[in-house]
C-alpha cells in the first residue's frame, strides 16, 4: 500500500524540523559555547629562568632544578568568549646545581616546591568550535622554597614576592560540552622580595634589597571541565 502523498510531505517535515531544531547536536557538529562556572586542571614541565636575585652567580637554576606543576584554574565564562577567575598551583622539583651540590656534600637529601595564587583572565577565540585557540592574563604571587631533612631536623628556605605576569596560551580540543584537552604553555615573571629560613627551633624572614626578575616557563597538557 502506497503512503499517501500528504502524510509523505508531514514526515518530510517533521524529520526536517528535528534536524535544524535548536539545542540538537549532531556527532559531527562541535557542543555549544559553555557559559557559567569552568575549571581547568594543567601539568606538565617548568623549567628555571633568569636570577633569584641581583648577586653574581644567583641564577634561579643553581636553586630550583626543572619541577612538575599542577595547576587548577576555577572560575566562570562571561559570556562566550571570557573568562574571569583565579588560579593556585603547586610544582615539585629537585635541588639545581649549586644547591644540590652543597645537599649531597653534606648527605642531605633535598627537594624543591614552588606555590603560587593569582586571579586571571582568558580569551577565547573560538569557544563554539571544536578547536578554541585561547590566551591568558594572571597577577599574583609566588613562594618558591628548597628543603630537607637532617638529623637535626628539617629545614627551608622560601622566596617569596608578586608574580608580575602570567602569560598563558594554548589550544583546547573540545570533546565533548563537558570535557576538552590540548597542549598550553604559560611564562610566570615574578619577582622575590623576602626570603624565609627556617631551621629547628628558629624562623627568620629577611628582605632582599638587590632584587631581580625571574622566570619559570611550563610546557603541557590542559584538561577542561565545561569547554
Amino acid at each position: 500500500m502506497q503512503m499517501n502523498t500528504g502524510v509523505r510531505v508531514l514526515w518530510a517535515g517533521c524529520l526536517g524540523a528535528m534536524v535544524i531544531a535548536p539545542g540538537i547536536v549532531h556527532a559531527d557538529e562541535p557542543p555549544p559555547a559553555a557559559r557559567g562556572f569552568q575549571m581547568a586542571l594543567r601539568t606538565g614541565y617548568s623549567i628555571p629562568m633568569g636570577k633569584a636575585s641581583g648577586e653574581p652567580g644567583d641564577d634561579l637554576s643553581e636553586t630550583f632544578s626543572g619541577q612538575v606543576p599542577i595547576l587548577v584554574d576555577l572560575g566562570g565564562k562571561l559570556g562566550d568568549n571570557v573568562f574571569l577567575g583565579g588560579y593556585v598551583g603547586l610544582g615539585i622539583g629537585g635541588a639545581g646545581s649549586t644547591v644540590g651540590t652543597a645537599c649531597d656534600k653534606y648527605a642531605v637529601s633535598c627537594a624543591t616546591a614552588s606555590f603560587r595564587l593569582g586571579a586571571e583572565l582568558q580569551y577565547h577565540f573560538s569557544p563554539d568550535e571544536k578547536t578554541n585557540p585561547w590566551l591568558g592574563y594572571g597577577i599574583g604571587l609566588e613562594s618558591s622554597a628548597v628543603g630537607g631533612s637532617t638529623s637535626r631536623g628539617d629545614f627551608s628556605v622560601a622566596g617569596v614576592g608578586p608574580e608580575f605576569a602570567h602569560l598563558m596560551g594554548g589550544l583546547d580540543f573540545r570533546l565533548s560540552s563537558g570535557f576538552g584537552v590540548g597542549p598550553f604553555v604559560d611564562l610566570s615573571i615574578a619577582q622575590y622580595n623576602q626570603i624565609q629560613v627556617k631551621v629547628p627551633g628558629d624562623t627568620s624572614t629577611q628582605n632582599i634589597t638587590n632584587k631581580a626578575i625571574h622566570e619559570w616557563l611550563t610546557i603541557g597538557a590542559r584538561f577542561v571541565f565545561w569547554p
